[in-house]
């Protein structure tokens, strides 16, 4: 099956452990975290509040300004990013379901961040090819057998010594099975492959949630 949830690494006692000693969400992001549990049959979908403040310190302390997003889901990641921007900054998300969309959109703008996020609706790697850049910091989370081509689309946009953070790279340790034919599952694992052999990056992965790789783009 490539439908199933994240697992995450951690067990549930070390996640509520580490959540606690995180700095707490914002409540505009609460707010998001709550609709789409109660609109949503698939709210795992959405990274959690741990993960999401990551995102937003990883965007801080690089200095992004211009950031791109591989898949939206209701919004909660790009929100995330959003506030740790500069007041210049600016992100694009790519969202393939229309439904996600709308509500991505729905989110933002109630979170205040409409003007600082621009979602481009339709498959990712059309929306990619339209691209220029370049861009300081990427973050995929999509469809997981397009990992890859996502990874080949996406380098070629960003500056050098960008950074391209990558989540469920894990997939709940599926990836250690060899002899899995899930697709999902025989993308990432080369997906994972391939940030770890590419001269263009350098990469590391870290057991977060469901596994994130952080790959920076060599000069």
């Amino acid at each position: 099956m490539t439908n199933l949830p994240p697992r995450p690494v951690a067990d549930a006692e070390m996640e509520t452990y580490a959540r606690a000693h995180s700095t707490p969400q914002s409540e505009q992001l609460a707010e998001v975290a709550r609709a789409t549990l109660e609109w949503s049959d698939h709210p795992d979908m959405m990274v959690d509040e741990v993960e999401g403040k990551l995102l937003s310190l990883l965007v801080a302390i690089s200095g992004a300004r211009h950031v791109l997003e591989v898949g939206t889901f209701t919004g909660y990641s790009a929100i995330s990013m959003a506030e740790a921007l500069p007041d210049d900054g600016h992100i694009t998300t790519l969202e393939l379901s229309p439904e996600h969309a709308a509500k991505a959109a729905e989110h933002i703008a109630m979170a205040g961040a409409s003007d600082r996020v621009t979602i481009l609706e339709g498959p990712a790697l059309e929306s990619l090819a339209g691209l220029d850049g370049p861009y300081d910091l990427a973050f995929i989370d999509a469809d997981k057998p397009g990992y890859p081509a996502y990874l080949d689309a996406v380098v070629p946009l960003m500056r050098p010594g960008g950074l391209v953070i990558a989540d469920n790279v894990l997939r709940g340790g599926r990836v250690l099975d060899q002899g899995s034919a899930d697709p999902g599952i025989v993308a990432m694992r080369e997906f994972n492959d391939r940030a770890a052999s590419d001269p263009r990056v350098e990469a590391v992965m870290l057991t977060v949630r469901d596994g994130i790789s952080l790959i920076r783009v060599k000069g």
